[in-house]
C-alpha cells in the first residue's frame, strides 16, 4: 500500500507546537494515520531537543518523514534488484567455469592457433594474414573470455 500525506499535516503541528488544538484538528487526528505518524516524530524530535539544549529549532518533520519514506523505497528497491543481482554473479561465475572447462577441453587446438596466429605475426605483416590461422574453437574461446570479462567488470564498477 502507498502511504499518502495529508494536508493538514503541518497545520497539526503547528497548532500542537502552540498548544491550542481545535476540535475539528483534534478529530481528524484521530483518524488520520498519516497526521498521527507526523506527531509521533515531532514528540521523538522534540524529546531529543531537550537532551540536546544547543538545538535552538527541531527540523521540519515533513521533511524527516520525507526522507524516511525515500530511505525505505530505496530498501524495498534494493531487496526487489537482489534476485536479478544473484542471476547475473550466478551466470558471469557459471560462464568463467565453462570458459575454464572449454579451454581445457580444447587446449591442444587452442595452442596450435595461438601458435599459428602468432607465428604468421613473427615472419611480418606482409605475410601474416592473422584470422586465417584461427580455428573456430580459438574464436569461440577467445569471444567467451572477452564476454566473461566485460561481465565481471561491469559487476566491479556497479559495486
Amino acid at each position: 500500500m502507498k502511504p499518502t500525506i495529508c494536508d493538514k499535516e503541518l497545520e497539526v503541528l503547528r497548532e500542537i507546537r502552540s498548544g491550542s488544538l481545535s476540535e475539528a484538528l483534534r478529530q481528524h487526528l484521530a483518524t488520520c494515520t498519516s497526521c498521527s505518524e507526523a506527531l509521533q516524530v515531532d514528540r521523538l524530535l522534540a524529546a531529543d531537543a531537550r537532551r540536546l539544549p544547543d538545538l535552538e529549532e527541531l527540523p521540519d518533520p515533513t521533511l524527516v518523514l520525507w526522507r524516511a519514506r525515500q530511505q525505505a523505497r530505496l530498501r524495498n528497491t534494493e531487496r526487489a534488484t537482489l534476485p536479478i543481482q544473484v542471476a547475473e554473479r550466478l551466470a558471469m561465475a557459471l560462464g568463467a567455469l565453462g570458459l575454464v572447462i572449454g579451454l581445457s577441453l580444447t587446449w591442444p587446438i587452442v595452442r596450435a592457433g595461438i601458435g599459428a596466429w602468432l607465428g604468421g605475426w613473427t615472419r611480418g605483416i606482409s605475410q601474416a594474414l592473422p584470422l586465417e590461422g584461427l580455428s573456430l574453437t580459438l574464436a569461440l574461446a577467445c569471444s567467451l573470455f572477452f564476454l566473461v570479462g566485460f561481465g565481471l567488470y561491469t559487476q566491479w564498477a556497479e559495486g
